[in-house]
């Protein structure tokens, strides 16, 4: 090399990034020893392998011994470096865009230092023009080339170092001035200045001061230059941000090491602030989601990047335009419903009942608070009435025990479990409990008033249901048995009877009273006690025997069954006879009833009713996402 390259600069620049690549791919292989790393572990070997392969051939043609190279010896070298610099380069993007186990931030800042290094193997600048004649001298700037602005206001030393720097491959702009400077600064982009410390118009500290005191040109490094070695001067402009300090005449090889550091400084602070303004716009999209105003694709400039944080907006994005597109059948479902709800509104014609056989009267005043207004229906254990409390002033629902209950001690003791427990449960599909007490020898619970009416008196006025009502009844149903069994409350008697439907077909489960805590299994039910409706019970349920959240899962599935269908998978007339049919005949192929139910729906609803608990859907939870599949 000649002129501006020697030799030993050159082997200097070339060995320092191969340094970097070994040393940091070291030590990112001193933290992946564990086998489950064996991926990451092969790749940065490769990569180690390639620098090395890289830096023999560096040694072979930068030898100590010699003084100059010829540029086709430097064409070739930087022939034979493309190899190896292509692996690098592979091996690490493979490690970014890998899946797996996320890697830390420090890892993923190591693996980008190796890439920075590897990129410093290909010709640049004055190296580029003798290694590649075809190509143009580049200095990666943030246009491309880099922009940097010479201050000083003697001509000479500013044609020095323009000639200097514009055969290094970079872009010159010059002031003779620190207000020539400013003025140059804010009408174009620039990467870096090198700034004179004593010009007569402005000192060149007052001009650093300016530009390090205004938000828009903070970042911009500036290297003081200066004939004068006068420490205190120097001191001062590096604490005022000053990146460093060049003394003249100049060190060629000097003024290119702290331009490039300067320039690399740049870099990495223009990366930082992009990369936090992408920060940003994922913060503004999370917002956007909240406020329902987020735009699929919104973040795809961001999902465009190669590292985590890209990933994150490809996974944002996906997620959101999934749950856009699950809400958007979840509405139509639940539009279904709400069609079929009113049409049976219509056709029912219900009277309402006036006594229910010796608790409660209409127009009575219970517990001093409670004015009954109507009867709404009669439940295995207690009786129902629409009731307004006169001290709130608004209308709850009152449960009573049947009087022929009252002298029950294991029934009353049940009806007091129903209080705890629907007390924990709180979700939009779990009818809300305020209340338990006890008047007159009556015990009643109050709780919220839905306005509504059972899927029973659905079924029972409309036959079978349509699909997409019927997805919405089990998605609803399977969200209140999610949150049930979270707590570890079995409802024991999931039916349609329990089931209440309001105007908006929004589902609400009623009716804990049987429902007791998993770990309490034999408690309150005495041996031989059947607990719930046969029809809709689990085998293990009908036979006496531990009972948890899958149980539920099969009555859910009858209920669906029956929605799908118009009748139950297994009739009979007695519970014996119930239980014979139930252990020995499968219930009728769902397709059968009704072709125009979805094989997967049908398949869905067979595995719930699996006879033994072991087959069929193992939590409420996955029945969830199984049913959001199928929508």
């Amino acid at each position: 090399m000649t002129g501006l390259n020697p030799v030993a600069a050159l082997r200097h620049d070339l060995r320092t990034p191969v340094n970097h690549i070994v040393g940091y791919a070291e030590m990112l292989l001193e933290d992946l020893e564990a086998p489950a790393h064996a991926e990451r572990r092969a790749a940065l070997e490769q990569a180690i392998g390639a620098a090395r392969e890289a830096l023999r051939s560096i040694s072979l043609v930068l030898a100590p011994s010699r003084d100059t190279v010829e540029p086709p010896e430097l064409a070739q070298l930087y022939s034979t470096l493309a190899e190896p610099q292509r692996r690098i380069v592979e091996s690490v993007q493979g490690l970014l865009s890998s899946t797996g186990e996320a890697p830390t931030p420090t890892f993923l800042e190591d693996l980008r230092r190796i890439l920075d290094a590897a990129a410093r193997l290909r010709p640049t600048g004055a190296v580029a023009a003798a290694a590649t004649p075809a190509t143009a001298a580049t200095a990666e700037g943030t246009g491309g080339v880099a922009r940097i602005l010479i201050v000083d206001d003697e001509e000479g030393n500013r044609e020095l170092l323009r000639r200097r720097l514009e055969r290094d491959g970079y872009a010159v702009v010059t002031a003779s001035g620190g207000r020539e400077a400013l003025a140059a600064v804010a009408r174009e982009p620039l990467d870096l200045v090198l700034l004179d410390m004593m010009m007569p118009d402005m000192p060149g500290d007052e001009v650093l001061g300016r530009l390090k005191d205004d938000p828009a040109t903070r970042d911009l490094p500036v290297i003081m230059i200066s004939a004068l070695d006068e420490m205190p001067s120097i001191a001062r402009c590096i604490e005022r941000g000053a990146e460093d300090y060049l003394p003249k005449p100049f060190d060629p090889v000097l003024l290119r090491a702290r331009i490039r550091a300067g320039l690399e400084k740049k870099r990495w602070r223009d990366q930082e602030r992009a990369y936090l303004r992408a920060v940003d716009s994922v913060i503004a999209a999370a917002t956007a989601v909240e406020r329902g105003t987020y735009s699929s694709g919104a973040l795809a400039p961001i999902a465009k990047r190669g590292d985590a944080l890209g990933q994150l907006a490809r996974v944002f994005d996906g997620m959101v335009t999934h749950v856009r597109a699950r809400e958007a059948q979840l509405k139509d479902q639940v539009r279904e419903l709400r069609a079929e709800i009113e049409t049976a509104r219509r056709d029912t014609q219900e009277s309402p009942a006036q006594v229910d056989g010796g608790n409660l009267r209409t127009g009575e005043v219970f517990a001093n608070r409670y004015e009954i207004l109507q009867l709404i229906g009669h439940g295995g254990m207690g009786t129902v009435y629409r009731a307004r409390d006169t001290e709130l002033d608004e209308e709850v629902a009152i449960k009573t025990l049947l009087p022929s209950l009252m002298t029950d001690d294991t029934a009353v003791a049940r009806f007091k479990d129903e209080i705890r427990l629907a007390r924990r449960l709180t979700d939009r599909h779990i009818v809300r409990t305020h209340d338990m007490g006890e008047w007159g020898g009556v015990y009643y619970l109050t709780m919220e008033l839905v306005e509504g009416l059972t899927l029973r008196a659905l079924l029972d006025t409309r036959g079978r249901l349509a699909v997409p009502a019927v997805l919405a009844i089990a998605s609803q149903l399977a969200r209140s048995l999610e949150v049930a069994h979270e707590y570890g409350v079995i409802h024991r008697d999931i039916k349609p009877q329990n089931l209440l439907l309001d105007a908006a077909g929004v589902l609400k489960v009623m009716d804990f009273g049987i429902a007791r805590l998993v770990e309490r299994s034999a408690a309150i039910t005495e041996v031989g006690m059947v607990v719930g409706t046969p029809t809709y019970m689990a085998p293990e349920q009908l036979m006496g025997e531990g009972v948890d959240g899958r149980s539920d899962l099969y009555s859910a599935g009858v209920v669906l069954y029956e929605c799908l269908t118009g009748r139950l998978p297994i009739e009979a007339n007695t519970i014996v006879t119930l239980v014979a049919r139930l252990l020995s005949e499968e219930p009728a192929p769902i397709l059968t009833a009704n072709p125009d139910v979805p094989a997967p729906l049908a398949a869905l609803v067979m595995r719930l009713l699996a006879k033994k608990p072991d087959e069929r859907i193992q939590s409420a939870e996955l029945l969830s996402l199984e049913i959001a599949r199928l929508g």
